[in-house]
């Protein structure tokens, strides 16, 4: 089935000067598109030798060239520390210095250390614990660091009590390979969270370099007993959270700096559908490698103003290697406990996922501005209220609403700008009014557009953060879409044009299979209570995954991690049916869904997220 894709429609402007860097902050929020024909092919004049490089690699389609190259007209010409009134006086270096990758007050990232390649292991659906007890299979790998990050760790949950055996299980396993190699090594584990309940937030330390969880505290976190870990395992667990709403929202696994794992699942309690990817480092990749560019930023964050680690590890000789031990020890053997069977998305043919692949690291900068920008008419008038009293406390808050200047927004509006074919939306919440005007003008252009949302999901946490629900927006847009077709004469609407909205309903069950006896057995049989996956594919070869959802939280104030993958079709499609097949057909369409046209054609243009057949319009009307 075809994915999502989406357009971009305005002009192509290239800052040419520092002055020129410097725009009014009410830029218009649309995502530039390339004109010239040479932009695609890497020869534009303006690109730096590395981009152009980049741009020219093997592998490259027009599709992903044409999205890349507005990502980096669109991330230039929006950056927004460098348009802002108090930079406008600084000196080039001091911008440089404010732009690097590694500095973490910065809002702006040069594409150049952005661009990167990837070498994909896999991709995997499940839930929250199976996709924890999936990390935890490759924890069981380290050698010599594990860093785990997550925005939410719910200490009674499964996973954090996966993750703490874990931790003993290698704890066990350091004490036998010291004693195997002589050594006397231990083995650093790096927790890192921004919430563990609402107290934890409220009476979080305001020092941005966050607070140090002692190891008498550990026990209130789940975590296990020092007095175990002590000599074996140098733990270290740290929480950052700026009041009020400043959540470090992103979530990402790093095993010896050379495994990493990008979930979309929290430390947490909920049986919601997740999805993880999972990426290596090789010894022969440039430093350029994605593994190394989350490896930079978790330095820039949770280490900041420490002395960076190394770049890759030595490998560990072992001093004994003809001597074969079972490290296991029968009891310290991890079980297979429940929720570990993560269903892996291999592809058909025999084919793998490995394979170098063009990708782009794409951070969201923690913003502290709140109330965020609500955008939306119901509360509006609150809204200026609030800003005309607070509008000191708030000044930066009204810039959020038209933020394109960091990687996360600038490639979603640009590869949705872009698509000509196809997008396809996989997102728990959906209120970020860009990106909801973005995927109308798609709509409008003639491109197929399809949602994947839950109901009823975290609908306070919305108000807060957007002022509005998914529910409300989702009205108003195909609201949009009813009023605009009727607009349209005969012979506009005949377009390929499409709005297709589903909502996840763990409650709705699948036909009953011919071995189920009972409705009761079949409804056991479902693992999922929400949806919870982040996933964004335009045209199916431009996917974008990691933790940034479409809602106002992630658009302007949640810190996320996203990595933008330039992948062939047959592993977007890959990923998207197994998302499809996830779902297990437990889905709403919402009411006011379908082709800004309607009529049969002569044959079958594609199939539904819900398995249904969709049948293409022929050019006659109905």
């Amino acid at each position: 089935m075809a994915t999502t894709t989406i357009t971009a429609a305005t002009t192509n402007r290239q800052p040419q000067t520092d002055d020129d860097h410097i725009l009014p902050s009410s830029v218009p929020l649309r995502a530039s598109r390339p004109g010239p024909a040479y932009a695609l092919s890497g020869a534009d004049p303006s690109l730096s030798p590395k981009l152009a490089s980049w741009l020219n690699q093997p592998g490259l389609t027009p599709t992903h060239k044409r999205i890349a190259h507005a990502f980096y007209t669109t991330l230039s010409s929006h950056s927004q520390d460098i348009h802002s009134s108090k930079h406008k006086f600084m000196s080039k270096l001091e911008r440089l210095r404010l732009s690097r990758l590694d500095n973490p007050s910065s809002a702006t990232h040069p594409i150049e250390e952005l661009l990167s390649t990837s070498y994909v292991d896999d991709y995997v659906v499940g839930t929250g614990e199976s996709l924890t007890n999936f990390q935890c299979t490759k924890m069981l790998e380290a050698e010599n660091e594990v860093i785990i990050v997550t925005g939410f760790l719910n200490p009674t949950s499964a996973s954090v009590k996966n993750l703490s055996r874990t931790i003993e299980i290698l704890a066990t396993r350091q004490v036998l390979k010291n004693v195997r190699r002589g050594t006397d090594n231990t083995l650093k584990v790096h927790i890192c969270f921004s919430s563990s309940g609402f107290l934890q937030k409220v009476l979080h330390t305001k020092n941005p370099k966050g607070r140090i969880w002692k190891p008498r505290e550990w026990k209130k976190l789940g975590l296990g007993d020092p007095n175990y870990l002590k000599g074996k395992i140098d733990l270290t667990v740290k929480s950052i959270f700026v009041r009020p709403v400043g959540l470090l929202h992103g979530k990402y696994m790093i095993v010896d700096r050379k495994i990493l794992v990008v979930p979309s699942s929290n430390l947490s309690w909920e049986e919601w559908l997740e999805g993880a990817t999972a990426y290596l480092r090789y010894p022969d990749d440039s430093p350029d490698c994605v593994v190394r560019k989350f490896v930079q930023y978790w330095e820039s964050i949770w280490r900041h103003g420490e002395e960076p680690g190394p770049e890759r590890f030595d490998p560990i000789m072992e001093r004994f290697p003809a001597v074969m031990l079972n490290e296991g020890g029968g009891s310290i053997v991890m079980e297979r406990p429940r929720g570990l069977a993560v269903e892996k998305t291999g592809l058909a043919g025999g084919a793998r996922w490995e394979g170098f692949v063009p990708t782009v690291f794409l951070p969201h900068p923690e913003r502290g501005s709140f109330p965020p920008v609500w955008p939306l008419g119901e509360v509006e008038f609150i809204w200026k209220i609030v800003k005309s009293i607070m509008g000191v406390v708030f000044e930066n808050a009204g810039r959020d609403q038209e933020y394109l200047g960091n990687p996360q927004n600038a490639f979603w509006m640009a590869a949705i700008e872009g698509a000509e074919k196809s997008i396809y939306v996989h997102t728990p919440n959906v209120t970020a009014k860009p990106l909801i005007d973005a995927l109308m003008r798609a709509v409008k252009r003639g491109v197929v557009v399809e949602i994947v949302t839950s109901m009823g999901m975290m609908k306070w946490e919305q108000l807060v953060t957007a002022g509005t629900t998914t529910d409300k927006c989702l009205v108003k847009m195909v609201t949009e879409l009813q009023n605009w077709k009727g607009t349209l004469d005969e012979e506009e609407a005949i377009t390929t044009g499409g709005l297709w909205i589903y909502r996840y309903n763990s409650m709705k069950r699948p036909p009953l299979l011919p071995f189920i006896k009972q409705p009761e057995d079949n409804f056991k049989l479902t693992w999922y209570d929400k949806s919870h996956v982040k996933c964004l594919i335009v045209d199916e070869e431009v996917v974008a995954l990691g933790s940034g959802n479409f809602d106002q939280a992630s658009w302007a104030t949640s810190q996320e991690v996203n990595v933008g993958l330039f992948w062939d079709s047959v592993r977007a499609r890959r990923v998207r049916q197994a998302l499809v097949d996830a779902l297990a057909g437990r889905l709403e369409v919402f009411r006011g869904s379908g082709w800004v046209k309607g009529g049969l054609g002569d044959d079958e243009y594609d199939y539904g997220v819900d398995g249904v057949p969709r049948i293409k319009r022929n050019h006659h009307g109905s």
